[in-house]
């Protein structure tokens, strides 16, 4: 039972480690998500797709993408210091039966490889949520939004449901809102597949970044070494004192 209860701890902790390293990305999309609503529902919805629409649109989508992949490739980078933390101290509990005491070190907190893939779940779950409500009633705010039927009313807490999850995650559903508008006729479900986007650049560059470190670390170990070798290979001067006849000859 206390194993079990060790298992289930440790895995909530490796969660939570997880949410907290793509908060931050996180807070992005609903940042990004929110300005390119408030700037892009202004105007005739018929035109579709306008050139301004698509620069905040794209341009808002591409800005959270790389911001997010630049956070992860931080906690990579965390993650792989960590893990040199964390063997330390269980080479040293191995060879010396005491474990090093490292006040910066958490395991939850180490490198693993699944880990980057892991971190973006409530940003995964937030673009199916949306992807699901509006292709479940897409004839509904289609309609309603072009005013094809004025005499049509949208349930109020669809409507609500609507309005939050545009601010949470417009990035992944507003280019098929605006080619709907222009009349292509698009389903909202392929929304979902942009959830693969964050997955990917948050696992890739998570990696990416504990690689860099790791590179780092070695690059400035080898630099150390030659300047190691160079003071030990390096010719020792004789001091032959002062005595007469003891320093030699220089060639003319």
């Amino acid at each position: 039972m206390d194993v079990i209860k060790e298992i289930w701890i440790k895995f909530w902790k490796h969660v939570w480690e997880g949410l907290k390293s793509s908060f931050v990305a996180l807070l992005m999309y609903f940042g990004v998500s929110s300005i390119v609503f408030m700037t892009t529902f202004q105007g005739e919805f018929s035109t579709g797709m306008t050139g301004t629409r698509a620069a905040w649109v794209f341009g808002g989508a591409a800005v959270a993408l790389a911001y997010h992949a630049f956070t992860m490739f931080a906690s990579g980078t965390q993650g792989y210091e960590m893990l040199v933390s964390g063997n330390m101290k269980r080479r040293s509990a191995q060879a010396m039966g005491s474990t090093m005491k490292i006040s910066s070190h958490k395991e939850e907190k180490e490198f693993r490889y699944w880990k980057g893939f892991v971190a973006p779940w409530i940003i995964v779950l937030l673009v199916v949520a949306t992807g699901i409500v509006f292709g479940k009633y897409q004839a509904d705010i289609d309609a309603i939004m072009l005013s094809q039927n004025e005499e049509k009313t949208v349930p109020i807490g669809l409507a609500v449901t609507v309005l939050v999850l545009l601010i949470l995650s417009g990035w992944s559903v507003l280019p098929f809102f605006f080619f709907n508008m222009g009349g292509m006729a698009v389903s909202y479900y392929w929304s979902i597949a942009l959830a693969a986007l964050p997955v990917i650049l948050s696992g890739v560059f998570y990696i990416v970044g504990a690689y860099a470190a790791r590179n780092k670390a070695v690059k400035k170990q080898e630099e150390a070494d030659r300047a190691s070798r160079a003071v030990v290979e390096k010719p020792q001067k004789i001091n032959y004192g002062g005595l007469p006849g003891t320093k030699p000859k220089k060639k003319k």
